[in-house]
């Protein structure tokens, strides 16, 4: 058991990289990603890259914040193994065990890539780093994407909306009380429950052109919303020693309310009409 500090509420503590990213780095999270990442490709189409580039021998592309390198493993396989791809992270402990020989992982802050990487990559994969970024360190993260790409290239960005005031459907108790401490979560971090809606804003300050964005509802009511469903309480539920560390925002006082608020707020959005995680892919070029 764990109290990291005098306002924390004890708790079953798991491994985490950063105080500043709210969720874990352990094999239970790794799992946790990968069940994900089929949900949300399956929403856009099967599309793992929204860009129109296209890829050439030689080319080069870079997943930042890879994590567990779910969606560079899976892109591994649609595309040439003369193209070169690279997954960064800020920790190493999710990184895979023999990736292809196309497939190489650094660890390295999204918002400092190497210098020698100046203009040399195609594409630029990033997702789900909403939780672990700041309003500056999205702005400084662009700066480095733009940096890396070579002139023409693609950047290609999911995020998901955790923030309540931007929930399209009409939700009741229990939900409104779990995102109320979702939002205090991503507060506590210096983080963005609601980044998806600043990017392309962001992007474009950046230099960013043919900014272009796609938002699918992905269904969490009623028995054809269950797998979606269960993937969003999972990470919220990912979410909770980050939540117990900082005492619980008055609004859960032990480690079995998390628990019980969760299960009303998987309950309640199955019986909600409409009820629906929204999920926005951001395209952007660097001009040539």
């Amino acid at each position: 058991m764990d109290t990291p500090s005098d306002n924390g509420i004890q708790h079953n503590a798991r491994i985490q990289v950063s105080s500043n990213y709210i969720f874990p780095a352990d094999h239970a999270e790794g799992k946790r990603l990968d069940d994900q990442h089929g949900a949300l490709k399956a929403a856009f189409e099967n599309r793992l890259n929204l860009t129109p580039v296209v890829l050439k021998p030689g080319d080069r592309v870079l997943d930042s914040g890879t994590g567990a390198g779910t969606w560079l493993l899976d892109f591994a396989k649609e595309v040439p193994d003369t193209v070169s791809i690279y997954g960064v992270d800020i920790s190493p402990l999710l990184f895979p065990h023999d990736p292809p020989q196309n497939v190489q992982f650094l660890a390295a802050s999204v918002t400092q890539l190497p210098a020698a990487w100046t203009s040399t990559f195609a594409l630029v994969n990033q997702r789900l780093l909403f939780a672990g970024l700041s309003a500056a360190a999205w702005q400084a993260a662009f700066s480095e994407m733009y940096r890396v790409l070579e002139p023409g290239g693609w950047v290609n960005l999911l995020e998901l909306n955790c923030d309540l005031d931007h929930l399209d459907f009409e939700y009741g108790p229990a939900v409104k009380k779990t995102m109320t401490l979702v939002r205090e979560i991503f507060r506590s971090a210096d983080v963005l429950a609601g980044a998806a809606f600043h990017l392309a804003g962001w992007l474009e300050q950046a230099g960013f052109t043919n900014i272009h964005t796609e938002m699918r509802r992905l269904p969490t009511s009623g028995d054809g919303g269950k797998h979606v469903r269960e993937r969003v309480c999972a990470g919220y539920m990912a979410m909770k020693a980050s939540a117990l560390k900082a005492g619980g925002f008055g609004l859960v006082q032990n480690e079995a309310e998390y628990d019980s608020l969760l299960q009303a707020y998987g309950e309640e959005l199955r019986v909600t009409d409409g009820a629906a995680q929204q999920a926005y892919v951001i395209i952007a070029q660097k001009p040539s």
